[in-house]
C-alpha cells in the first residue's frame, strides 16, 4: 500500500463536457469538428483531440469564466491531460499501413499523433499554455490523477490556472473491454484565487492497492485502511457531518475493485446511497472525470463523490463541492 494519503484542493471555473449523446450505438458518427470547432485546421486531428480541444471551450467558456485562460499570462497557464487509448485506433492504422504498404504511404498529417503526448500538446498551440503540459496514462485512473497533479501544482504556485481531465477514442485493441469516446475537462484555480472561483471546491485523493497484497488477510485489511484513510481525507473538510449527498463508482470485475467497493459502502453505511455508476471493464479512464462533471452540472447543491479502482491496483477518489445555487454570488459551471 502507498504511505500517508495525500489529498490536493482547487477551485473550479469552468467545465467541459463532450461526450456520445445518451443511447447513441457505439461506432455512429456523433462529433462533428466543423461545427463544434471551424471549418479549417482540425481535419486531420486524431478524434481524441477534436474531443479534447471542444472541451476546452466549453470549459472556458462556463458562465462567469468567459475570459478563460486569457487573462492570465502565458507562463502561469498549464495543461494535465489523462488517457489511456486516445491515439490507440491511429497506431493500429500505422500498423496495418506499415504492414500492407510500407512506411512511405504513411500520412505526414496523422502519423506524428503516435506520440500520445502529443494530443495534449495541442492545447498548449490552440491556447498559448507555456507552463507546462503534461499527459498521465495510468490505467482508468489517468484522468483522476490528472486532476489531483494539476491541484497539487496550483496549490505549489507553479501555474494560475490548469485545464485538467481526460480524452478517449474507440480503441481497436480494447477486447471485451467498452471502448470509450470524448473528452471530460475542468479550469481549475488555486484555493482563495477568488470570490467567483471559490464558490466550487474540487478534492483528490490516490492510492495503490498492490493485487498481490490481496490475497492474504492482512493485505486486505492494510487495502481497506487505505481506502477508509482516502475517504477520511476527503471528506475532513467538505460536507456537512450528515455526509455526502452523493456516491459513485466506477469499479470492474477485479478483486481490487471489489475491495475498494465493499470499503466505499462500509465507509458510507446508512449516511447515503452508493451507486454503481459502470461496473464493467473500460477501454479509457474518461468515464470518472465525466460523472463528476455531470455531478457538477446535474446535481443539486451539496457534495458529490466519485471512486474509481481497477484490477493494476490503482484507485483515485475525487469529492466536489457544488455551492447553494440560490446564493447569487456562487456561480456554477
Amino acid at each position: 500500500m502507498t504511505g500517508r494519503t495525500t489529498v490536493a484542493e482547487a477551485v473550479v471555473a469552468g467545465v467541459g463536457l463532450v461526450v456520445p449523446p445518451a443511447g447513441s450505438t457505439p461506432g455512429t458518427p456523433w462529433f462533428d469538428h466543423r461545427t463544434r470547432l471551424g471549418p479549417r485546421g482540425y481535419k486531420y486531428l486524431p478524434g481524441a483531440c477534436q474531443y479534447l480541444l471542444a472541451a476546452a471551450r466549453e470549459a472556458m467558456t462556463s458562465p462567469g469564466c468567459e475570459d478563460g485562460t486569457e487573462r492570465f499570462a502565458a507562463e502561469r497557464r498549464a495543461a494535465v491531460v489523462g488517457t489511456n487509448s486516445a491515439v490507440a485506433s491511429l497506431h493500429a492504422e500505422i500498423e496495418e499501413t506499415v504492414r500492407q504498404d510500407g512506411i512511405r504511404l504513411l500520412s505526414p498529417m496523422t502519423t506524428p499523433f503516435f506520440s500520445v503526448n502529443l494530443v495534449a500538446a495541442k492545447l498548449s498551440t490552440e491556447h498559448a499554455i507555456k507552463g507546462f503540459n503534461l499527459t498521465l496514462t495510468s490505467e482508468r485512473v489517468a484522468g483522476f490523477e490528472a486532476l489531483h497533479v494539476a491541484a497539487q501544482e496550483l496549490s505549489g504556485g507553479r501555474c494560475d490556472v490548469v485545464l485538467a481531465g481526460a480524452t478517449e477514442a474507440a480503441d481497436p485493441w480494447c477486447g471485451t473491454a467498452a471502448p470509450e469516446e470524448g473528452a471530460a475537462l475542468f479550469l481549475l484555480r488555486p484555493r482563495g484565487a477568488g470570490a467567483t472561483a471559490d464558490g466550487v471546491s474540487l478534492r483528490t485523493a490516490l492510492c495503490f492497492l498492490p493485487p498481490a497484497a490481496l490475497a492474504g488477510a492482512p493485505g486486505r485489511e492494510r487495502a481497506r485502511h487505505a481506502v477508509r484513510e482516502a475517504l477520511d481525507a476527503l471528506h475532513a473538510v467538505g460536507p456537512t457531518a450528515s455526509g455526502p449527498a452523493s456516491v459513485r463508482l466506477v469499479t470492474d470485475a477485479s478483486p481490487v475493485a471489489a475491495l475498494v467497493e465493499t470499503s466505499v459502502r462500509a465507509w458510507c453505511g446508512s449516511r447515503v446511497a452508493v451507486t454503481t455508476e459502470v461496473s464493467e471493464p473500460r477501454a479509457g479512464a474518461l468515464a470518472p472525470v465525466a460523472l463528476l462533471a455531470r455531478a457538477l452540472r446535474a446535481d443539486g447543491p451539496g457534495t458529490h463523490v466519485v471512486v474509481v479502482a481497477g484490477r493494476s491496483g490503482h484507485a483515485a477518489l475525487a469529492l466536489i463541492r457544488t455551492p447553494d445555487t440560490a446564493d447569487p454570488t456562487a456561480p456554477r459551471p
